[in-house]
């Protein structure tokens, strides 16, 4: 099976990315030397710019926040490797997202208030069911998800909350302190952990360096129920918030992954020209919540799993006051692009908002 990176080493140090209306995804194709599979870009044109970076509002900016173009969270590597760039013609190619209207997907800049101590924290908390394995494995790099994402300071490049559901080659853990280097695995069965993905601008090579942080990581089988969440409280010691990642199987507390973050990028921003410190600071006040199908490799029905998935994302607004809801909700990656049938509802109230995403094939 083909990793979900052409090249390890590359990956470790850049990463594919979407740049201002394009979307890259990986297919499958047989290489002629050594009779191996090895994966090339295929790009899709879409009507996308910034995909993971919430864009601040001007007025709460500071240091390195207009970073339009996203990194894939994964690190797969951007290089064909002389293959060339080829363009999709399956209605089949992989993934699907579901994000706020105008958001960071579409171009715009929607996003939350993340809030604050005095008047509460937003918090988000949603649930999928675990889809049918795909009847093909080969050559795909599955990541299935719901994140929080946020805007960049200092030498950051991306800045991404993102427990998933692994299936393939994929990212599944990270080296630790101190550089927090992502690590790749071949996985056959289902597997999630909690995660934060993040890049950094390497001022000697010029590349945006993946780094990843991870909880433990636990199997999940196919119609089972798992949980996100994402949720900020205060360190009365440490004088500043932090957030909370969990992901979990709902009603198995014994499969239970939870990462705590106390500060961006796992600290590594403190000795940064412009340092960053703590998640108090305005580029981290606002943040954007997607969804996603992130199918590498699902060239054909059979290379997708074999059977939907339906999402609950639920938004509270901790501050109790009136909030910016967004009323409309998009499939903003995807659509004309996939064998996948998706219907998108949303509800709110003044404290809360509910938003049914369900994935059929």
């Amino acid at each position: 099976t083909a990793p979900c990176c052409t090249d390890v080493d590359y990956c470790t140090t850049s990463s594919l990315y979407v740049d201002r209306g394009i979307i890259i995804v990986m297919s499958s194709v047989d290489r002629g030397w050594v009779g191996a599979k090895m994966l090339v870009v295929a790009v899709l044109a879409q009507a996308v710019a910034g995909f993971h970076d919430c864009i601040q509002h001007r007025s709460h900016s500071h240091g390195k926040v207009d970073g339009w173009g996203e990194r894939s969270e994964r690190g797969e590597s951007g290089r064909v490797d002389g293959e060339g760039i080829q363009t999709s013609t399956t209605p089949c190619a992989g993934g699907l997202c579901v994000g706020m209207h105008n958001g960071p997907h579409e171009g715009g800049p929607a996003s939350y208030p993340v809030g604050d101590r005095t008047a509460g924290y937003t918090s988000v908390y949603s649930t999928m069911t675990v889809p049918e394995l795909p009847k093909k494995q080969d050559g795909i790099c599955y990541y299935i998800w719901t994140d929080i994402f946020f805007g960049d300071m200092g030498l950051g490049t991306m800045n991404q909350f993102v427990p998933q559901l692994i299936l393939g080659n994929a990212l599944d853990g990270s080296s630790g302190a101190p550089n927090y280097a992502p690590h790749w695995g071949l996985h056959s069965t289902w597997e999630f952990g909690a995660h934060y993905f993040f890049e950094v601008h390497n001022e000697s090579t010029g590349n945006s360096d993946g780094h990843a942080a991870y909880g433990t990581m636990h199997s999940a089988k196919s119609g089972e129920l798992l949980f996100t969440s994402f949720d900020q409280a205060y360190d009365e010691a440490e004088q500043r918030p932090f957030w909370t990642l969990k992901m979990g199987v709902v009603g198995d507390p014994t499969r239970l992954s939870e990462l705590r973050v106390d500060q961006p990028y796992m600290g590594l921003g403190v000795h940064w020209p412009t340092p960053t410190h703590s998640w108090a600071e305005k580029n981290y006040s606002f943040l954007c919540v997607n969804s996603c199908w992130e199918l590498y490799g699902a060239v054909d029905a059979d290379h997708l799993p074999s059977s939907g998935s339906t999402y609950e994302i639920n938004i509270r607004d901790g501050q109790q006051v009136d909030f910016p809801w967004v009323h409309q909700w998009d499939e903003d990656e995807g659509a004309n692009h996939t064998c996948a049938v998706s219907t998108i509802t949303e509800t709110h109230n003044s404290t809360s908002q509910q938003v049914t995403w369900k994935i059929a094939l």
